[in-house]
């Protein structure tokens, strides 16, 4: 049974931002695409979860950036998971251009029943948990608690979740959100940063015709946001974007 899964890609046009390089939303759909296919060679894929009224979902990811491929370069990609605990499984992430590490990532996930939105414990959806896992770990720093509030002057926008959102689970997707909030920045701003980590807690899932308001503030060097229900107040997405 494969404890890793890799491949070569090419940085296409669709996956660049303005500037020509890999985008930020792109690197987190590279991951989350390369979890999904390395997940159904281990048994614990979309259909796998699906049979047994489960499926993923990530609870917090962190992307380290060192340098962002540009349009039609070839790079390879890596994942593997880590030795999950109880009821939350770590899975790595790491994006090459021959020895050079380009990014690297990690996020946190957790299997859930689709009928009671019960957490199962890991045992309960079928994982391999005799697979032998690598001790190779990135991105281990503690994930950041989101502890503050912006204000009501950092008040970006009102959106509504869209069909465009929506993935297999019927809630918005997690790359949706981190999608979002870069298209606040102009493409002007998208073009002078140098993002050197960007962190995403998911918090309260969103599903179609919801309203967000979204907010988003200066934190030292970088860029704070939250994504809160306008309903009834809840965060549902926070974020943090560092720059060098």
């Amino acid at each position: 049974m494969e404890n890793s899964f890799e491949k070569d890609f090419t940085v296409v046009s669709s996956v660049t931002d303005p500037a020509g390089r890999l985008s930020i939303p792109g690197i987190f759909d590279l991951c989350m695409d390369l979890a999904s296919e390395h997940a159904g060679r281990l048994g614990v894929g979309f259909d796998d979860m699906a049979a047994r009224h489960a499926y993923w979902v990530a609870v917090r990811t962190r992307v380290r950036i060192y340098e962002r491929p540009r349009l039609m370069e070839r790079v390879r990609a890596r994942t593997w998971p880590g030795e999950p605990g109880m009821v939350k499984c770590d899975r790595f992430y790491r994006l090459s251009r021959g020895d050079e590490i380009l990014a690297e990532g990690r996020t946190e996930w957790i299997g859930q029943n689709t009928d009671t939105g019960r957490v199962m414990k890991i045992g309960e959806f079928g994982y391999p948990t005799e697979l032998e896992h690598l001790p190779e770990k990135v991105c281990q720093e503690r994930f950041t608690r989101f502890l503050d509030r912006p204000g009501p002057e950092d008040l970006l926008c009102r959106c509504t979740v869209g069909s465009r959102d929506i993935d297999m689970g019927r809630h918005m997707n997690n790359v949706a959100y981190v999608r979002l909030l870069l298209g606040t920045f102009s493409v002007a701003e998208l073009e002078a940063m140098d993002v050197a980590e960007a962190e995403v807690s998911y918090v309260n899932a969103c599903r179609e015709g919801e309203e967000l308001d979204v907010f988003r503030w200066r934190d030292g060097g970088g860029w704070r946001f939250l994504i809160q229900k306008a309903g009834d107040g809840s965060p549902a997405v926070q974020m943090a974007l560092r720059l060098r």
